[in-house]
């Protein structure tokens, strides 16, 4: 009997500890909750155009890998639909690895008494795509929304050596889901050697003669096709205000999307050389290669992201990965581009109100 008496109050007392141990944590916790008031929480107050440039992005194309700038148009109208219009090309030769490596070896000592010189004329890289996506399904849900939380009472010390504070606030979320539709155009210059080791393909003249393949062949390539596929987007436009804060924002739009890319057009130039004397630089003959043995690829696909902000100026980013339609084994690219873009919600119209002027 006192064994029971004991073990009960063995386990009340262990019972009341753990519970007050329970309220002064909840205590510490909620010491370091953070109140706020709402201010703004409206996704579908966006907007309509954003002028986007990038002064920095990264193509790593296997055709031909560049480094360079762009810019870009968005463009939203009456939550149908949403317009893209894109250009991009490198900052000069040396950010152009192709256009770079295949001017270096233009010319090539074959034997003790030929050169041999490529006739092309190299282009460096270009890309233009346009584009639309079509809403089929545009709703407002109530979700959560992650935002970063700052004061200008922190010292830059910490600020810097800490990682950003955040919260979670419920909020608005638009959702959008939509099928993309566009075209491309793009031009470039390549190592044509590369693929034909990977195809096993050698290229024969016009007259005839068999050019064995060497890693230094470089022309030129063109694509133009059509892309379509799906889109989802997700709009957060809120605003709070946390006590002992600054003013925080979440207002992202963004989009993840998915293509299958469809090129009719894949154009590789044929390679012309010109073989001259070493010593006295005459010119012994020239000979066309034609490229119909090539093989090409005319399908690809892509899998994309990009990000927006509803600000009148704020940065902006993106990234894609997949396979272009270009040369058999060389279509594999990842691009990523940084940048900042200026927004407009384009009204331009303002109430007007006449005056008496007797004062009426």
């Amino acid at each position: 009997m006192k064994k029971n008496i004991l073990y009960l109050l063995v386990c009340a007392f262990l019972s009341g500890g753990i519970q007050t141990l329970q309220a002064q944590n909840k205590t510490a916790a909620d010491k370091t909750d953070i109140e706020y008031e709402l201010q703004f929480d409206d996704p579908y107050d966006i907007n309509k155009m954003w002028l986007n440039f990038y002064p920095f992005y990264v193509d790593a194309f296997t055709t031909d890998f560049n480094v360079g700038f762009g810019a870009q148009v968005n463009y939203f109208w009456k939550n149908k639909f949403d317009f893209h219009a894109h250009a991009r090309t490198t900052y000069a030769r040396f950010s152009d690895f192709s256009k770079l490596s295949g001017t270096k070896n233009a010319a090539m000592k074959i034997n003790d008494d030929t050169t041999r010189i490529t006739l092309n004329k190299l282009n460096g890289y270009y890309y233009l795509e346009l584009g639309a996506t079509y809403h089929f399904k545009d709703e407002e849900a109530t979700g959560e929304s992650k935002i970063v939380v700052y004061t200008n009472r922190y010292s830059d010390r910490k600020w810097a050596a800490s990682v950003p504070e955040y919260i979670k606030v419920a909020s608005k979320v638009r959702k959008i889901m939509g099928i993309r539709a566009g075209g491309y155009y793009w031009s470039s210059s390549t190592n044509l050697g590369y693929a034909l080791d990977k195809q096993g393909v050698n290229l024969i003249s016009t007259t005839g003669n068999i050019l064995q393949t060497n890693a230094q062949l470089y022309t030129n390539i063109k694509s133009a096709g059509a892309y379509t596929g799906f889109q989802l987007t997700r709009i957060r436009n809120v605003v709070v205000k946390p006590k002992k804060y600054d003013v925080a924002t979440n207002d992202l739009i963004f989009s993840a999307y998915a293509d299958i890319i469809y090129a009719p057009f894949v154009q590789v130039e044929d390679v012309a050389f010109q073989y001259k004397k070493v010593e006295t630089s005459q010119i012994l003959y020239n000979e066309l290669y034609p490229v119909s043995n090539v093989k090409l690829k005319h399908l690809g696909f892509r899998l994309g992201m990009e990000g927006l902000f509803n600000r009148e100026l704020s940065w902006t980013y993106g990234a894609e990965l997949g396979f272009r339609p270009s040369l058999q084994s060389r279509g594999f690219y990842a691009n990523i581009h940084v940048g900042f873009a200026f927004a407009s919600k384009m009204q331009q119209k303002r109430q007007a109100y006449q005056v008496d002027p007797k004062g009426k």
